[in-house]
């Protein structure tokens, strides 16, 4: 009975100390990323630059867009044209438009749209570039519905990747 007791008294000193540290530690975590910095409270954006060669102009304002709607939804950092804290700067380096998934003998009912941009943000005010990065996203779309189901996936591209800017922008530190 003694070896018994001292081992339940062993197993109950350590589910006491695991549940004293579990107790201690409960309100400790933390985050890859944190928050802005206090003197980063807006936010504007350079003309968008294609060097996609995919030939659609609409594409840049669609994207420029879609950032401020989400930036001011959001609402972390103040939209502002002009002189701002920081500055976000983006180039579309590719658009690819290319069979998604074929089988062989099968015809192509869908293909699969890829946009590549390169972001910067810039904190204007330290003068000093916080990030630049590359973002990639894809859609895929029928081809039997072509043209409206393509700009619908160029759409939901453009969705993504500015939710990731977003995402990298208010939180990725």
């Amino acid at each position: 009975m003694n070896f018994f007791s001292s081992l339940f008294n062993h197993f109950v000193r350590k589910k006491l100390i695991s549940l004293l540290f579990f107790t201690l530690t409960i309100g400790c975590y933390s985050f890859k990323g944190g928050s802005l910095p206090e003197h980063i409270k807006t936010i504007a954006f350079a003309p968008i630059v294609d060097n996609s060669n995919y030939g659609n102009p609409v594409y840049r304002d669609m994207f420029v867009n879609e950032l401020i709607k989400k930036f001011q939804k959001d609402n972390s950092l103040k939209v502002i044209e002009g002189t701002a804290d920081s500055k976000l700067t983006l180039t579309i380096d590719a658009i690819r438009d290319e069979t998604a998934f074929v089988k062989p003998g099968e015809l192509e009912k869908e293909r699969k749209i890829t946009m590549e941009v390169t972001v910067e943000f810039f904190d204007a005010v330290k003068s000093k570039i916080i990030f630049s990065r590359k973002f990639s996203n894809y859609s895929i779309y029928s081809v039997a519905e072509i043209p409206i189901s393509r700009d619908k996936a160029i759409e939901d591209v453009i969705s993504k990747l500015t939710d990731d800017i977003l995402i990298a922008t208010v939180s990725g530190w």
